[in-house]
């Protein structure tokens, strides 16, 4: 283009302050335009940035296609500072901001997905992409599903089960050292110990497994259009009682099957989907197999200790 870089960037400067300090009244394209112009932008060079733009945002839903949600928002955000009216600018920024959100659980990504959604259902509406966006954010916030409160409650809890987990290997690696010469399995009430890390180890993956699960289909919560379809599938999502997996599983797959019936789900969130229940799968017959061993072993050994057979969630 004809005109320098720092002519270029100026006009993003003013664009910027001037949305800033009057934001209940931006600019429209057309004063846009006469405030380039006033700074010496011919009609040509108006053209070209126009141009840019769209190749900008274009750049932007490729980065978007390949996750590389960083990229694609720096490449949108200034296809829309060049111009704030850009078809789908705003949508495309809220779907950028939404997915890197749900990828490192940040809530003020979230909410920067929110407020490009609301920016574009001023310009548009009945923008899909807006719609379900902030459909979404404000489930996820409403339900506080990555609030910093929960984030920090779940972390003291890993922490708490790594150290007894560290404590327990500890403490087993030394009775089994100073009992080495009752032979290389240690005594009944040894085995007993580690076949109960192996249940609560696996019974802990098992239900990762379904919470990843849960989360993959809780965005495909903003994307239905049915009301009554909507609220089934997350309610079956936000209710789900991990004591009674079969009931809430079954409430879970029928929701999730008339989603299906009613729509069109895109190829890769039905290979996240199938991606989740096969984990589910394989860790649910790790669990169950290592209650198994262990009910078998109780059963069969002379053990000193208080245990109890254990009975598998289903």
């Amino acid at each position: 283009m004809s005109f320098s870089e720092d002519k270029f960037k100026d006009h993003i400067k003013q664009v910027v302050k001037s949305t800033t300090y009057d934001s209940d009244r931006a600019l429209t394209l057309e004063e846009l335009k006469e405030l380039a112009e006033g700074m010496g932008v011919s009609e040509r060079e108006w053209g070209e940035l126009m141009i840019k733009a769209e190749q900008t945002l274009n750049a932007a839903l490729g980065h978007l296609k390949v996750e590389n949600y960083t990229d694609a928002i720096h490449m949108a955000e200034e296809a829309t500072s060049i111009n704030p009216y850009i078809k789908d600018g705003n949508a495309i920024l809220a779907q950028c901001y939404y997915k890197l959100g749900l990828v490192d659980k940040n809530d003020e990504l979230l909410t920067k997905a929110g407020h490009y959604a609301r920016m574009e259902l001023k310009n548009d509406p009945l923008d899909s992409i807006a719609l379900n966006v902030l459909s979404a954010v404000e489930s996820i916030q409403k339900e506080g599903k990555f609030s910093k409160k929960t984030i920090r409650t779940v972390a003291y809890v890993i922490g708490a089960l790594l150290l007894i987990f560290i404590l327990l290997f500890m403490c087993t690696r030394t009775v089994s050292e100073d009992g080495a010469g009752q032979g290389s399995s240690g005594t009944p009430d040894q085995a007993m110990t580690r076949l109960t890390s192996t249940v609560n180890s696996t019974e802990a993956a098992y239900i990762s497994a379904i919470e990843r699960r849960n989360d993959i289909a809780l965005e495909l919560v903003g994307q239905v259009d049915d009301r009554s379809d909507r609220n089934e599938l997350k309610e079956s999502i936000t209710d789900y009682d991990f004591d009674k997996i079969r009931k809430s599983e079954q409430r879970f797959r029928l929701a999730l099957s008339e989603v299906k019936s009613n729509m069109d789900i895109d190829k890769e969130m039905s290979v996240r989907l199938q991606g989740g229940e096969n984990r589910i799968n394989s860790e649910k017959r790790r669990y169950q197999a290592a209650v198994a061993t262990y009910n078998s072993t109780l059963e069969s050994s002379d053990v000193e200790g208080d245990y109890e057979p254990i009975e598998a969630r289903n």
